[in-house]
């Protein structure tokens, strides 16, 4: 009976408990450190709740919150002490995690002047360099139709281009005309080669043929605006949010560089 007894796995959870009890209770100091909930936790605990379960904890629902949290929160503190934390990168990497968030989210709060922005602007302005913007029409020229391609295009440009340019040449799934329409797009649409050649095309004349990832095209510019560094008003979204990334990570960087000052760092190295 009693060896019995003695095999039951509840009894060795007991003495299990004991033992580890006995352990934190030999190293108490006689300050106890403090587990506070605080009604900002409270309220974080509530609103988790009434999240997954639609609607809002009761008093006793609430009050095993309260509870649970407490258990974590000394299972922690005890687990520290224990030197249970101390090793486990998992649980470092969550508090890194935690202190960087806390960081980042105090400076989001932050609103950045406008004179601040500008002065970010200019120190990155290669940034914020808006590409070239185009008017523009074309005919394609599709080479696989035409016994001789170039005797056909002479042929188009002894014509009214700019009254039959989109009926002519030959049928593709792409418009005959765009407007103001920024390099990244038309490099979308026609390939890279093709956006970049117009860098070459003087504005207000047929020109051409140039080549596209299709064909040929016969192109007019209309109206090109040249490559500038945006305006804060033009790119005020954008400049705000990189200032933001940026000065997130000045902090991130401050905030470690002062920790360090606090400790003793020693990384070992091998002897080579």
């Amino acid at each position: 009976m009693f060896k019995r007894i003695l095999q039951e796995p509840l009894l060795h959870f007991v003495v299990v408990g004991s033992l580890l009890f006995f352990y934190l209770s030999s190293n108490d100091t006689e300050t106890k450190p403090q587990v506070v909930i605080s009604q900002g936790k409270i309220n974080q605990l509530t609103a988790q709740y009434t999240k997954t379960r639609q609607r809002p904890p009761s008093k006793e629902e609430l009050e095993a919150l309260i509870d649970n949290q407490i258990r974590e929160d000394l299972a922690f503190e005890h687990g520290v002490k224990m030197g249970l934390v101390e090793n486990d990168s998992i649980i470092k990497r969550r508090v890194q995690q935690k202190i960087e968030f806390m960081l980042n989210d105090s400076i989001a709060g932050i609103e950045p002047s406008r004179e601040e922005l500008q002065a970010y602007l200019d120190a990155h302005k290669e940034q914020f360099t808006i590409a070239p913007v185009y008017s523009f029409k074309h005919i394609f020229i599709n080479p696989g139709k035409h016994e001789d391609t170039d005797a056909f295009i002479k042929n188009l440009q002894t014509q009214n281009l700019n009254k039959i340019y989109k009926n002519s040449g030959d049928s593709m799934m792409i418009e005959s005309e765009y407007v103001e329409i920024s390099t990244a797009q038309i490099a979308r649409l026609f390939g890279r080669k093709f956006a970049k050649n117009l860098d070459d095309i003087t504005p207000g004349s047929w020109q051409g043929p140039v080549q596209s990832g299709y064909g040929l095209h016969l192109v007019k510019i209309d109206k090109k605006t040249p490559a500038h560094v945006a305006t804060l008003d033009e790119m005020e979204a954008s400049i705000k949010r990189d200032y933001r990334v940026e000065t997130q990570k000045k902090a991130i960087d401050s905030f470690y560089d002062e920790l360090r000052t606090q400790y003793s760092v020693t990384v070992e190295k091998e002897a080579q």
